[in-house]
């Protein structure tokens, strides 16, 4: 099946794709094969990276109180780093630290993926970090969710 609205049909397949490793992830614990966090950051990479051109600066500039608000979760900035202005800069920071790969997995006791640390350096001085901010998996996964719904709200109001 092909692509009718890029965009918004690949919103769609990457929810359907990540909802299927998760739930057959969480069918069965012994599944050691499949692994729903590398899932989940395959998903970010792809919603946040690949539409960048075409759709990031459509994006709205909803203050991140309004999204605190209406349940989204907001990474917690480590140090002296300024948050995030709205959802706009909230997902181009995020998508500045997936796509150079300035991401780091936080495990727990057990040895699990618990959560990102995700940073920015400043892209004329390569070397300063300018943002930093930890999230868990589940936090993260909320993030995907609701962008991927994001996205596709938006195109399909688009269309009427």
């Amino acid at each position: 099946m092909e692509y009718e609205d890029v965009i918004r049909d690949f919103a769609l397949r990457t929810k359907t794709n990540l909802e299927f490793i998760e739930s057959w992830s969480n069918e069965d614990s012994s599944k050691s094969d499949v692994y729903e966090t590398t899932q989940l950051i395959n998903s970010l990479l792809g919603l946040i990276v690949f539409p960048r051109e075409e759709y990031m600066s459509r994006i709205r500039r909803i203050p991140l109180q309004e999204l605190v608000n209406d349940g989204w979760t907001v990474p917690r900035v480590i140090g002296q780093y300024p948050q995030a202005k709205d959802l706009r800069d909230l997902i181009y920071k995020l998508r500045h630290a997936v796509s150079h790969f300035n991401l780091e997995f936080i495990s727990n006791i057990e040895g699990q993926i618990s959560g990102i640390k995700v940073w920015n350096c400043d892209m004329n001085k390569k070397q300063e970090i300018i943002w930093v901010a930890e999230l868990e998996i589940e936090e993260l996964r909320d993030i995907a969710y609701r962008f991927i719904d994001l996205i596709i709200k938006e195109k399909d109001s688009s269309q009427d």
